[in-house]
């Protein structure tokens, strides 16, 4: 039901999607200032710097594709909940994922808009407002941890109810999901001292899952064939 060859490449998306973000970030951001808190100074410099840098734009091509790889692994769960939507199969839980995961994608795409405003108008920012631009993508950054959480938790209760990932599996994304919640709470009071541990925990379990439904497939709930009586020989 869920093994055509279709079925495989979307579920790899997942994983396709972890990889391309966390490469395509450490190369983006490669030479640039890496403390909690740059200077406005110090972020007009690296703004500079990365305006001019090829590595710089391969790296943000990058991670814009692995976030539209996630688009699409987004859209294998959606299909995997219409076709494993029988009773008590996860369909609530699989569009609650389904839904955390465009409310985390919306924010990491917005979060672009005062950056690109940065890059834009670097030569003639004052570096308090550059600042204060690059902070706002920080904030977005850890704002964009809570929907993720939720998404991981979610869907590891929708792939086990749907009989597509194994409890051990479904236990460890439902506690690094409720972790993953628990600190974004706590790290959007003081995004300089948050906590990514859960953040990318959650990553390597979607990297995990992925290449798991990629490489095999489960078969989900299937509709019970009722096999019709034999008939019954007429009397003598």
């Amino acid at each position: 039901m869920l093994t055509s060859t279709r079925d495989r490449i979307a579920a790899a998306t997942g994983a396709l999607f972890v990889l391309l973000v966390m490469v395509g970030n450490q190369i983006e951001v490669g030479g640039t200032d890496q403390s909690t808190h740059p200077t406005g100074a110090s972020v007009l410099h690296d703004v500079a710097t990365q305006a001019h840098s090829t590595a710089a734009t391969i790296g943000f091509t990058l991670e814009f594709l692995g976030f539209m790889a996630f688009v699409v692994f987004l859209g294998y769960l959606l299909d995997l909940r219409r076709r494993t939507s029988l009773p008590g199969s996860g369909a609530a839980a699989s569009a609650t994922a389904v839904c955390a995961g465009l409310t985390m994608l919306i924010i990491k795409l917005a979060s672009v808009v005062p950056m690109g405003a940065l890059m834009l108008d670097a030569r003639a920012m004052d570096p308090d407002l550059a600042r204060v631009l690059n902070d706002m993508g920080g904030v977005a950054f850890v704002l964009g941890w809570l929907p993720y959480a939720l998404f991981v938790g979610a869907a590891a209760l929708g792939l086990f109810q749907a009989r597509l990932v194994g409890r051990p599996t479904a236990v460890l994304g439902a506690v690094v999901g409720a972790a993953g919640m628990i600190l974004a709470l706590i790290s959007l009071q003081n995004p300089l001292d948050g906590n990514p541990m859960a953040w990318m925990a959650g990553l390597l379990w979607t990297l995990v899952v992925s290449v798991r439904l990629a490489v095999r497939p489960g078969t989900g709930p299937s509709e019970t064939v009722e096999t019709p009586a034999a008939p019954v020989p007429a009397a003598a």
